[in-house]
């Protein structure tokens, strides 16, 4: 599950949240709504390739077959 930080308590202790989201990702909420989540830039590169791979339905298949084996 996510660590909730509001928008302002992340602008007080900007230097400090962003030590934490290197390590865990940080979901922000502004006015008790959900915004942005701050994360680990390889992370985020990470996740957006793997997004990329599982668009390609063929790619999909493949990855649950190699997962059965």
């Amino acid at each position: 599950m996510l660590k909730v930080k509001t928008a302002s308590e992340t602008k007080r202790k900007f230097l400090e949240v962003l030590k934490e989201a290197k390590e865990n990702p940080i979901l922000i909420t502004r006015k008790g709504q959900p915004t942005v989540v701050m994360m680990d830039a390889l992370l985020y590169e990470s996740l957006m390739e793997t997004v990329k791979f599982l668009t390609y339905p063929e790619i999909a298949r493949e990855l649950e077959e190699w997962k059965k084996t």
